[in-house]
């Protein structure tokens, strides 16, 4: 198959172009002999400047997006836009795989990686890939999660051993940064879920019009539309209904105030589960209505793939948070240690009013932060939400990347009434200490905002952290000391 089949391209250097490739990457790391090396200009790195080091490590074709010298004895493709392109040169490559999959795409602000666990949990013994934030998962094999969605070519890849494996369907986050940039331009999805969309990345999108047009286009790139679930009690989710709700569609609607699937909480550590006039009772072990939110969800997908209510309802009983959502730490102490990756005003809501909603509750304390490089006009936003609904606030740092922590220290305190009320410590270790130092019995120390993150973002360099390993060291050093006095 030519791997430039439906692409304008143009042969700068033909040097056996039509070979029989034995991969493609755009990280010159990854060629091997006679590979594909795609130089395309990243957010902070071209490609094009490692044109050499791809050469040296076996590639025999390069693809550029930009005239540059061609020095060495290879074939040269130009492509404009290679970004948006990659994906079908990927495709075209790998045979396009995703063709032979059944594609369920997650999107929203908040609860795109609970959702696809959960989907991933109702679906039984039947296999499937799962692709988000914390991992990539591929049947049993677990890689790392670069981007919540991957690059395109990333991904084909991903479709590609997904149906080597002989596993059918996928389960995807599907990011609006993935949507605007082209990531999954030659994905058709089978199904696609709505969570709720709620300020954030207005660094990237400008407005909450943009974010929205940008999470819409996940729908329009559905096979079916009826194979939509969605969030009517979201505003945007609502909105997103109605244009697609026709007459007899079969798009499921959901929300704890409306919609064709329903759930409520109960008092005894049970959810009613309302479905078609049908209601039943549910041990649910998951605290705080975005989980609720979540599971109907997962249970619209799944009811659309085809399982049973009965099998569903069994599984319900049996899901487990994700890593860093809501995560609880027990150390045997006599105070809740609460990690959540909450770093949106909406997020710091649900995390907060969960934690509050826990019986026999003392104090809410709560860390938080903002990152650097993002949206600034949340941080104000997101400090009035913390200081309203939290006893004992502790602001410090949260990957401030490049931008100069004191700024964004700046822009999150503008938003605190109570102008000296809450303790200041940038150093996020420091400030775990502090809580957990602090706590009573039965307080609840929430650590929002990395949730399953093992790293602390300073400048452009990654280093090791984990809010999880330092919560538990503290604890136990703090119950150690305890012991001796």
């Amino acid at each position: 198959m030519n791997i430039f089949s439906g692409i304008e391209y143009k042969v700068l250097k033909d040097v056996n172009l039509d070979r029989k490739y034995d991969g493609i990457e755009y990280d010159s790391r990854k060629i091997k002999e006679n590979y594909i090396f795609v130089a395309f200009e990243g957010a902070n790195v071209d490609g094009h400047n490692y044109i050499d080091s791809a050469v040296k490590n076996g590639a025999t074709c390069i693809i550029v997006s930009k005239e540059v010298e061609m020095k060495h004895n290879v074939s040269y493709v130009l492509i404009d836009d290679i970004r948006h392109k990659l994906g079908y040169i990927a495709s075209n490559f790998y045979e396009w795989p995703q063709r032979k999959l059944k594609i369920i795409g997650v999107t929203g602000t908040n609860g795109k990686t609970s959702s696809t666990y959960m989907v991933e949990k109702l679906m039984g013994d039947i296999p499937i890939t799962r692709i988000g934030t914390i991992e990539y998962k591929i049947g049993d094999e677990v890689f790392e999660a670069v981007n919540t969605t991957p690059e395109s070519l990333d991904l084909i890849k991903i479709f590609d051993k997904t149906l080597k494996k002989k596993i059918e369907y996928v389960v995807m986050e599907v990011s609006s940064h993935s949507l605007e940039i082209g990531r999954v331009e030659v994905v058709d999805f089978d199904y696609a879920l709505f969570t709720n969309l709620t300020q954030d990345h207005l660094d990237y999108h400008l407005t909450m019009e943009n974010y929205f047009q940008a999470k819409r286009k996940l729908f329009l790139k559905l096979k079916d539309v009826n194979n939509s679930v969605i969030n009517i009690d979201d505003e945007y989710g609502k909105r997103l209904y109605d244009e697609f709700i026709v007459d007899n569609s079969e798009i499921i609607s959901y929300g704890i105030d409306g919609g064709d699937l329903e759930g409520d909480y109960l008092d005894d550590g049970y959810i009613d589960i309302k479905y078609k006039k049908q209601v039943e009772k549910v041990k649910f072990a998951l605290l705080g209505d975005f989980n609720l939110y979540n599971t109907l969800g997962a249970i619209g997908i799944a009811l659309k793939i085809g399982i049973s209510m009965e099998e569903i309802l069994k599984r319900v009983s049996t899901i487990k948070a994700a890593p860093g959502r809501f995560e609880a730490l027990d150390c045997g102490q006599n105070y809740k240690v609460i990690v959540d990756y909450a770093h949106t005003p909406d997020a710091l809501v649900n995390v907060i009013v969960a934690a509050r909603n826990i019986k026999n509750v003392n104090r809410i304390i709560t860390i938080f932060g903002c990152g650097g490089d993002r949206d600034r006009t949340k941080r104000p936003i997101m400090a009035k939400v913390v200081e309203d609904l939290s006893d004992i606030i502790i602001l410090t740092s949260d990957n401030p990347r490049t931008e100069n922590p004191e700024q964004i220290f700046t822009d999150v305190k503008k938003g605190f009434i109570k102008s000296d009320d809450y303790f200041f410590e940038p150093d996020r270790e420091k400030a775990i200490k502090l809580a957990i130092n602090m706590a009573e019995k039965n307080d609840i120390i929430l650590i929002t905002g990395k949730g399953h993150e093992t790293y602390h973002i300073i400048g452009t360099k990654k280093w090791h952290f984990d809010d999880k390993e330092i919560a538990r060291r503290e604890i136990v050093r703090r119950k150690m000391v305890e012991n001796v006095n």
